[in-house]
Formats: C-alpha cells, sequence, structure tokens
C-alpha cells in the first residue's frame, strides 16, 4: 500500500511539475517581443526581412505547439519576396523535453510559396541560407513524427537558360522523419514548365525505410502517376510502379519489378510504351541485370508500329553498360506498304558520351507492297553500328542481298539535329525494274498519268553526301555498266554530278539538279558514240530509228505534277547519227509511189509499219525546246541515194509529232529501190509526218510535189532554152570568124 501511494505522490508531483512549467511558459510567452527578436536576427544575420503578420499563438492542448500566422521573407538584400507561408503549427511531445530532446510531433503548413532562382552566375537565389551556425555540441536530438504541406507551390526560374518550372497544388504528407525512420510518402502535384513543354498533374505514393548514420535508403511499393501533357505529348497517362528501390551504404542499388505503362497522343498519332524489368543491380561499380524488355507501339490511320526490345545478360559499371543479347521485332505498316524486321546484336554502351556500339547486328528485314511485283522482299542483315550522342555521331556499316544484287552501305551521321548524313553505297548488279510498281493491269480504269503529283519539299531538311556505284544495271528499261554518281544535297538543292555509266556501245555522263523551292528540276545529259536503236527500244518500247553516235540534251522545268512538268519543259537537245535508219517508212519506195500517182491528186494517209525503214549514211538535228514544245528546222539525212531535210514539232505533253521530211533522190539508180527510183532523181517530194507517238501516220503532201515538180519544168524548159540560145550564137560567131579568116 506505501509503494501505490508513493507512486500516486510521485505522479501527482511529476504532474504538478509539469503544470508549473506550462504554466511558466504561458505567463512568460511574449509574442511581441519573439516576433521582433526573430525579423531582428533574421535581418542581422542574412540581411533578409522577415515579417509575420499576426500574432505568434502558443498552445497547450492536445499538446505544446506554436502557429504562426501569414509569415513572409525577402530576398537577400531585397524586398522582393522569396519564401510565403499563409499558416504554419508545431507542435512537440513534452516529455522528451526533459530529458533535453526536442520531438516534434507534428509540422503543419498551409500556403508555402517558394520561388528559387538559379542566378546567370550559377549561384541560386537561397545560396546565403545554407550557412551552418549549428551547434554541433548541442545535446538536442531533432525528431518529427510527421509533417503535412498543403496548397504549395514551388518555383523555378533558370536565368541561365530562360527556362521557368512550377510545381502548385502541392499536398504533401509524410511520416515521421529522424536520423533512421520509417514511414509512407504521399505527394501530389501539378508541374509546369516551359522547356521541355510540361503540364500534368502526377500522384506519388510510397513505403520508405531510410538511416542516414548508415546511409541505408529504400522506397517500397511505389506508385507514380502522370497525367496531362508532357513535351509533344497530348493526355499523356503514365504509372510507374515499383516493388524495390533501395541505395545502401551509399553505393549498392537495387531495384525489383519496376513496370512502367505509358500512353499519349502526338499530331494524331496514339503512342504506347511498356517497360518491364524484373531485377537490376549496381553494386560496386559493377551492374548485373535480369532480362529487360520494352514494347512500343504507334497507331494512327496511315500509319502503325508494333516495336519488341528484349535485352539480356547486362554487366558493366555506372560508366560502361556491355549486354550479351538485344533483339528487336518490328512490324510496321505505312499505307499499303509494310515492314517487318527481326534483328539480334550484342551491346555495348558508354555513360561518358553517351555512346553504343552494335558490333555484331544480324537479321532479317522483309517489305511489302501491293504495288511490288513481287509484292514482298526479303532482306538478309549482317552488319554494325554506332555512335556517340555527345558528338553527335554514328556510323552503319551494313550488307545485304536483294534477290541476285549483293548491297554495301555505308551511312554516317555527322550532326543530329538538324541531322547531317554520309552514305557510300555499292551494289555489283540491279534489276530496278524489277521492284519498281508496274503500270495498271490491262482491263483496269487507270488515272492520268500527268496528274501524279511531284513534290520535292521533302529535300528541304535534307543535307546528305556521298557515292553511288552500281556494277550492272537496269532501270526503266535501259541497261547500264560502270554506273558512278555524286550526290550533293543541302538547303533544299539535291545535285547528282558527276554522273558516268557505260550503255549501250557507249558512254553517259551529265548532271541532275533538284530545288525543292519551286519544285524545280534541271537536266544536262550526254550520251557518247551510243547504238540508238536499243536504246529507244529499251526506254520507250519504239521501234523508230537506227544508229549510232551522240545525243546531247540539256533542260529544266518546274511544277507539281508530271503533266506541268511536261508543260514548263525549256532548254535544247540534239542528235547526230552515222550508219543508220528511219524505221516505219521507206521514203525511196514513198517517192516512187509518188510517181505512179504524180497528177492524181492526195495520196492516202498511211501508217507506218515495223516492215519498213530508210537507211542513211549520217543524220544530225537540233531541238529548242519551249514549254514543252520541242521544234527542229535543221534536220539532215544523208544516203547514196537520198538527201533528208525537214522541219516540225515534238508536242511533248500531248506525245505527238508533226513534220515535214523533204526527200530528194540522188542521181543513181544504185541503192535502196535502184532503178526505179532513178526515173525521179533530183524531185523533192515532202513527206509529212503526225500523230501521237504510239500511232504515228504519214502521208505525200503533193500540193507541194507539183508546185515543186511544175517549178522544176519551168526552169528545166528555161535552161534548155537558153542551151539552144546560147549554142546558136556561138555557132553563128564562129561562122563570122571564119569568114573574116578567109577559111
Amino acid at each position: 500500500m506505501k509503494v501505490l501511494k508513493f507512486a500516486a505522490f510521485a505522479l501527482g508531483g511529476l504532474a504538478a511539475l509539469l503544470a508549473a512549467a506550462v504554466l511558466y511558459v504561458a505567463i512568460t510567452f511574449d509574442a511581441a517581443k519573439m516576433k521582433g527578436e526573430l525579423k531582428r536576427v533574421v535581418q542581422e544575420q542574412k540581411q533578409r526581412t522577415l515579417d509575420i503578420e499576426g500574432d505568434v499563438d502558443l498552445s497547450f492542448y492536445p499538446n505544446l505547439g506554436l502557429k504562426l500566422g501569414r509569415t513572409t521573407l525577402s530576398e537577400y538584400k531585397s524586398a522582393d519576396r522569396f519564401a510565403q507561408v499563409d499558416s504554419a503549427r508545431v507542435s512537440v511531445a513534452v516529455m522528451p523535453l526533459l530529458s533535453g530532446a526536442l520531438v516534434v510531433d507534428e509540422i503543419r503548413i498551409e500556403g508555402a510559396h517558394l520561388a528559387v532562382v538559379r542566378l546567370k552566375d550559377g549561384r541560386f537565389n537561397f545560396s546565403d541560407l545554407l550557412s551552418d551556425d549549428s551547434d554541433e555540441s548541442s545535446p538536442i536530438k531533432f525528431d518529427v513524427a510527421g509533417l503535412k504541406l498543403a496548397t504549395s507551390s514551388l518555383a523555378f526560374r533558370d536565368e541561365q537558360s530562360g527556362a521557368t518550372h512550377a510545381l502548385d497544388d502541392i499536398e504533401l504528407t509524410l511520416g515521421k522523419l529522424a536520423n533512421a525512420a520509417r514511414g509512407r510518402v504521399a505527394l501530389s502535384a501539378r508541374l509546369q514548365s516551359s522547356a521541355p513543354v510540361v503540364d500534368s498533374r502526377f500522384t506519388l505514393a510510397a513505403a520508405y525505410d531510410y538511416d542516414l548514420p548508415a546511409r541505408r535508403y529504400a522506397l517500397d511499393d511505389v506508385s507514380l502517376k502522370v497525367d496531362g501533357d508532357a513535351l509533344e505529348l497530348k493526355s499523356l497517362k503514365a504509372a510507374l510502379a515499383a516493388s524495390h528501390i533501395g541505395v545502401i551504404d551509399g553505393g549498392r542499388i537495387e531495384v525489383k519489378k519496376v513496370v512502367l505503362d505509358a500512353s499519349g497522343n502526338r499530331a494524331g498519332d496514339t503512342l504506347g510504351l511498356k517497360l518491364d524489368a524484373p531485377a537490376l543491380l549496381l553494386d560496386g561499380g559493377a551492374l548485373s541485370g535480369e532480362l529487360l524488355t520494352v514494347n512500343a507501339k504507334l497507331d494512327a490511320k496511315a500509319r502503325s508500329a508494333d516495336v519488341a526490345l528484349r535485352i539480356t545478360g547486362l554487366e558493366g559499371s555506372a560508366d560502361a553498360v556491355k549486354a550479351a543479347g538485344v533483339s528487336l521485332d518490328l512490324n510496321g505498316r505505312v499505307a499499303d506498304a509494310t515492314v517487318k524486321a527481326s534483328l539480334q546484336t550484342p551491346l555495348a554502351l558508354r555513360l561518358d558520351g553517351p555512346s553504343f556500339e552494335l558490333p555484331a547486328l544480324t537479321g532479317n528485314l522483309e517489305a511489302s507492297h501491293p504495288s511490288l511485283p513481287m509484292k514482298t522482299v526479303k532482306l538478309p542483315v549482317k552488319g554494325s553500328l554506332k555512335g556517340d550522342l555527345g558528338k553527335q555521331s554514328a556510323a552503319l556499316d551494313l550488307d545485304t542481298r536483294l534477290d541476285d544484287s549483293t548491297i554495301r552501305l555505308k551511312l554516317g551521321a555527322t550532326r543530329f539535329d538538324p541531322p547531317a548524313l554520309t552514305f557510300d553505297v555499292d551494289i555489283d548488279r540491279l534489276n530496278a525494274d524489277r521492284y519498281l510498281p508496274k503500270s495498271a493491269d490491262a482491263g483496269k480504269p487507270a488515272g492520268n498519268p500527268d496528274d501524279t503529283p511531284v513534290d520535292l519539299s521533302a529535300l528541304k531538311g535534307l543535307d546528305a553526301r556521298g557515292s553511288v556505284k552500281v556494277g550492272e544495271l537496269q532501270l526503266s528499261g535501259i541497261r547500264m555498266s560502270n554506273v558512278k554518281l555524286e550526290v550533293k544535297a543541302a538547303g533544299g538543292k539535291v545535285e547528282v554530278a558527276p554522273f558516268s555509266a557505260a550503255l549501250y556501245k557507249g558512254s553517259a555522263s551529265g548532271a541532275l539538279n533538284l530545288n525543292a523551292d519551286g519544285n524545280r528540276i534541271a537536266l544536262k545529259q550526254t550520251l557518247s558514240d551510243i547504238d540508238i536503236h536499243p536504246l529507244i527500244k529499251d526506254a520507250a518500247g519504239k521501234d523508230v530509228l537506227e544508229g549510232r553516235g551522240n545525243v546531247a540534251i540539256d533542260v529544266s522545268t518546274a511544277g507539281g505534277t508530271v503533266g506541268a512538268l511536261k508543260k514548263a519543259l525549256d532548254g535544247s537537245a540534239s542528235l547526230k547519227l552515222r550508219d543508220g535508219a528511219l524505221r516505219g517508212i521507206n521514203l525511196a519506195k514513198s517517192v516512187r509511189e509518188a510517181k505512179a500517182k504524180f497528177g492524181g491528186g492526195e495520196a492516202a494517209v498511211q501508217k507506218a509499219s515495223a516492215t519498213e525503214k530508210t537507211d542513211f549514211s549520217e543524220m544530225s538535228a537540233s531541238f529548242r525546246i519551249q514549254k514543252g514544245i520541242a521544234r527542229n528546222d535543221d534536220l539532215s539525212a544523208s544516203s547514196p541515194f537520198l538527201r533528208l531535210a525537214g522541219a516540225g514539232s515534238v508536242d511533248i505533253p500531248q506525245s505527238s509529232l508533226d513534220y515535214l521530211a523533204k526527200v530528194t533522190l540522188a542521181a543513181t539508180s544504185k541503192g535502196q529501190d535502184g532503178k526505179a527510183a532513178a526515173d525521179l532523181k533530183g524531185l523533192t517530194v515532202p513527206v509529212r509526218l503526225y500523230g501521237p507517238f504510239a500511232s504515228l501516220d504519214y502521208r505525200i503532201e503533193f500540193g507541194d510535189l507539183l508546185k515543186d515538180a511544175a517549178r522544176g519544168q519551168i526552169e528545166a524548159q528555161t535552161q534548155k532554152l537558153q542551151d539552144k540560145a546560147k549554142d546558136k550564137v556561138q555557132q553563128q560567131v564562129g561562122d563570122k570568124l571564119k569568114g573574116l579568116l578567109g577559111r
């Protein structure tokens, strides 16, 4: 009983002591004096102005606490506001005070607003507040049971970059805070940023466990959610979860079961990303990890993509990482075209660049399109890829095969933004026609080819230079060998020069220029010692001309469609051939038939015939091209039995010809059509060729023929009379001379 009695007395005495202490604090507490003292100390020691509006209240229930009203703190040596708190309350536990320990039960802050600035010299506007004035010998221990922050904001302005960032509507709840503590954290806020552009809300929830002296930190059951706009993504929704993120001894980092699931919209495209990392460990600078998978999706009206990335055997350090295997699977679609890829390679990654290398890239690429003759093209891949993001450089070395073609590609980047590329392509043989879309099938309606759009605007962002070599090439029916060309692209212009190739027993050289400004195209081309017959037949499917010689073209045009380019075509062209023939018409035969019909009126229109031809020893012509019309007035061709001259025009937009050829037989009965044609030697026969290229017509212009014939007969009769008169005069003069000489 005495023990209980003494215990009761002791507790009563302690309660009386505490009551006396509280009563003393309440009696001696002077709010005005405290406010003034705080303001003075802050001004003297920090050169900042502290302003506490209203009273400083002291409360005793349910615990001992101090409550502040609206409080502001100025910038260093300035009246501008640095921080503001609408209200704050700090409550402390009474019992620990008796042992010299300060245990804060709870800190509640309403409406805290902080403006942080990084100055141009790199200092922050709170650097002066970081000086350590604490007395480490003080026996008082700091321990907070909980922290709550509501309706608060944090603004950050970077005067070096001009970027601004802001956290608004901050709601933060923290559990116990001490040198070592466990608890839960809940944070929500709205983040707005100017660079990069961000306007999103996020929430974070996790359990924490840390020990500052032991340098141990851990977050468990982490859940981070983001909803809003970020970068160029609209309606972004992202969720990050992790079962454990921990740091031990300040160096060992362990991550378990990290899952990221994000989706958003960009320029009308729907994007999705999923990441799964079962376990990652960085211990003493050494990195190791299990399987890491990344899946990305793009879904849009005109295109889609599904990418799966798997990384195995991760190892390395904080500076360099290697992966034993990286595999990439891609399924993509653009309009009616589809692409599939399956690639594998080891990976070496350095973080100081960062730089990367894929030293042994292997796999397959597959492309499909309904207009491709074979519908699907498959390419095996073997090569390497490396890049340095810091230096903005990359290099791809690739070997592949396309049917019977062996292709070697070297592609480099000397700048990423905007991109600047170099390339070197070497192909042993290539039949490009095998992979180009064919014209519409027979029986199916086809649009007007002249309406096909031509858009060079993609060249405006292109900065590239390189070379292309092809041992044997077939393009648009034309067969070439030893093809070489150099390409330079910059400022919306592309120059393909020089260009050279061997073709049809001769050679070609020239230059092609493309300009996105005005959609302009210019071509200079010289064909030397070319066999023209197989060239025209392969290129246009026409059997119209034979011979060997030179062709020169210098043209330019501009327009948004194929038809517009034809109509705007300007320039010049010329040809000079030898030992050839005009196919489709036998001019000597036509002259003979003209004799039979001479005086019988106009001859009937005749179709060009593949079995007929007119031989010539040499031929030359030049053309002036304006607005798509090529005009010629100096056609000259000759053979042992005829002479050919002519003039006319070629309508390139309409693919038609209107030409008047004048044929004069030579004074010989040998050669084409022999003696029958000799009867009209010296007579010039006009032959008009006209109509579309696909179906040329020709006819003898008898009106001009009769005029020429009549003119020729008059001239012949006049010459005969002149000859007779001359002979008679000469005879008379001779007789007179004989008389004078007495003979």
